[in-house]
């Protein structure tokens, strides 16, 4: 795709769908996501949501994800990200990928391995997705290589004295490893191998997590 492309010229088009309710990827509680396929030119279009200081909120989370997306500065398993149309509507390149909800590559697949060394080049680029534990958020591509989408909640690490930041940047970096872990070996956490179980490290929250399903699943099971 052109890395030249005037994303700023497709601000009429935004608007234009975005008032007849077209051309609609998907919904969420931030914003709408628009997809735009026209002279083989395939993008994500992502609009904030909602309207006074929601909307604001929601720009601003946009705007961090731009934020991420350059500091990658297109890293491997990631979309390219064209930048922001009026500082306002963010554009990424499309990728034909599914959810790895549908795709479920076997534990066994090349995919994991690659999964866990573009998770290590985002935390060498001072990135760390902190929500890769959500399944939407990770895809699959037609070549069975993992796309790693919405950095919303990404955290970049910032040099110098930042005690707040530092401590997220490590917790996140603890989540994106966890969450490889869970998705490789889902409901079997009792068959993690040796070389692997050096990647998970439960957090406090997401033991108290686990125990409150547990617990959840047993009641479940006895009252069911």
């Amino acid at each position: 795709m052109n890395d030249e492309l005037d994303i700023q010229s497709l601000k009429p088009w935004v608007e234009q769908s975005l008032r007849d309710n077209t051309h609609l990827l998907a919904a969420g509680y931030q914003g709408k996501t628009l997809f735009y396929d026209k002279d083989d030119v395939r993008l994500v279009i992502k609009v904030p949501h909602g309207s006074g200081l929601t909307k604001v909120i929601n720009q601003r989370l946009l705007r961090h994800e731009n934020a991420v997306y350059q500091q990658l500065n297109h890293s491997t398993c990631t979309a390219r990200c064209y930048g922001l149309i009026d500082n306002t509507y963010l554009v990424i390149e499309y990728i034909d990928a599914k959810i790895i909800r549908h795709a479920r590559p076997d534990r066994d697949s090349p995919f994991y391995a690659t999964l866990l060394d573009a998770i290590k080049t985002l935390h060498k680029h001072n990135v760390a997705h902190f929500d890769l534990k959500r399944k939407a958020n990770l895809l699959v591509d037609n070549d069975q290589r993992p796309v790693i989408i919405d950095f919303g909640a990404a955290v970049i690490y910032k040099p110098g004295f930042h005690p707040l930041n530092h401590y997220l940047f490590k917790l996140a970096k603890r989540f994106d490893f966890n969450a490889w872990i869970k998705h490789k070996y889902q409901h079997h956490m009792d068959e993690i191998s040796v070389d692997d179980r050096q990647y998970y490290d439960r957090t406090l929250v997401e033991k108290i997590s686990h125990s409150l399903k547990h617990m959840y699943r047993y009641l479940k099971g006895e009252l069911g």
